[in-house]
């Protein structure tokens, strides 16, 4: 076969003395089972030099998740993000005459917007300001 590491390797391929199957095992022997102790000094030291080189802790802030508003957060320097409310969303397919949807999508790029929903809102806020 081939020596890609796919499928049974060739019997030839084991020692003698190895029993079947057991070659197959890695060998955690060397491994410690208790946690991973870390000192605070290194830790401290390592975050000045992560400071110094323009790393910012992406972590979890002084506030809790529980303190941070749905319509804003704050991040550990202090600054306030204000996030979108987001809006139940549907994907729609539409199949058309080329022309058209050659227009619309030429009209889009024309007027800025990253995505066809936001030309269908500038066409639905003419509508609703035409029937006013």
């Amino acid at each position: 076969m081939s020596g890609y590491g796919f499928g049974k390797k060739p019997a030839g391929d084991k020692p003698a003395d190895e029993a079947p199957g057991e070659g197959d095992r890695l060998d955690f022997s060397g491994l410690s089972r208790t946690p991973v102790t870390l000192d605070p000094a290194r830790e401290e030291a390592a975050i000045r030099r992560g400071d110094a080189l323009g790393f910012v802790d992406r972590g979890a802030s002084a506030q809790s998740a529980s303190d941070v508003t749905p319509d804003s957060a704050s991040d550990a320097s202090g600054t306030r993000r204000r996030r979108r409310s987001t809006q139940p969303q549907v994907s729609v397919f539409i199949k058309g005459p080329k022309d058209t949807l050659d227009w619309f999508i030429e009209y889009t790029n024309e007027r800025g917007h990253r995505s066809y929903w936001e030309a269908l809102e500038e066409f639905r806020a003419m509508v609703n300001r035409q029937g006013e």
